[in-house]
């Protein structure tokens, strides 16, 4: 009698641990972090190149024209009718994998758009003077200007300043092709509306997103309240972990994508 209580007490006791309801949620909150981790560490360890670029919405109005001023501008000894605009654009390599000058399958362009004069193009700032940062003037008539450098590794790049002949509102946009990316990304700060339209995407993005983040939380409390009527309160822990468990990992998804929409995005070596 005694051995049979001795081998069986053993699997009884492993049974009775495991089916512990606080057992099962520190098992579900950690596969959770499991998965984060890994998908994080992923990506952390895959190394590719990404260039980036970022056009500072703060833009500088040199000249307003039809205001009342005794300043004068003129180019190339030819007078100046339209507006006059300082912008600048950070561009850099935003991964693991370095850029070098053999990478550039097609030119690296800044150019404005619609199209409109470039007066001045300059380097205002580098990460570091070994990447060599530079601008070609040539194409300034036509509204753009390239850039090239020896190397960008994780981090580096430089801020490029046009003063350009048109009003703040003229886009700007960085093209070209990189070996083993489709195209240069632009970040954006999206509180810094360009357009009506760009503004009712951004709000209808937002609104998306907290409708969808309510409409998980009632559906989750509908299915607790119907399993809560019909279950005991262990098997309540259990389906809490089970319905809780991954569209809190959808809520926390849906937060960051709105956290990270209204950020301002910085190059890390600052303007």
């Amino acid at each position: 009698m005694d051995d049979t209580t001795s081998k069986t007490s053993g699997p009884n006791r492993l049974f009775t641990f495991f089916g512990n309801p606080w057992v099962g949620i520190v098992g579900s909150v950690a596969s959770i972090l499991s998965l984060l981790l890994a998908v994080y560490f992923y990506y952390q360890g895959v190394s590719v190149r990404e260039l980036v670029y970022y056009v500072n919405p703060a833009r500088a109005i040199v000249v307003k024209q039809g205001t009342a001023s005794r300043l004068a501008v003129s180019y190339d000894g030819r007078p100046l009718a339209q507006d006059v605009t300082a912008a600048q654009v950070a561009i850099w390599n935003s991964g693991r994998q370095a850029i070098r000058r053999e990478a550039i399958l097609q030119p690296v362009v800044i150019k404005t758009e619609p199209r409109v004069p470039i007066l001045e193009a300059t380097v205002r700032r580098k990460s570091r003077e070994v990447v060599a940062l530079d601008v070609d003037q040539a194409q300034l008539a036509e509204g753009q200007v390239s850039v090239s450098w020896n190397i960008l590794e994780q981090g580096d790049g430089g801020v490029v300043q046009i003063v350009y002949a048109a009003g703040p509102d003229t886009q700007i946009q960085c093209v070209g092709v990189i070996e083993g990316q489709r195209g240069i990304r632009e970040l954006r700060y999206l509180g810094a509306i360009r357009s009506p339209a760009e503004q009712i995407r951004q709000n209808s993005r937002e609104a998306g997103a907290v409708t969808a983040l309510l409409g998980l939380v009632i559906a989750m409390n509908v299915v607790m309240v119907v399993v809560s009527r019909r279950r005991g309160w262990v098997v309540e822990f259990r389906k809490a972990m089970i319905f809780w468990g991954g569209p809190l990992v959808v809520a926390l998804v849906l937060l960051a994508y709105l956290f990270y929409s209204v950020r301002v995005p910085e190059p890390p070596f600052g303007f």
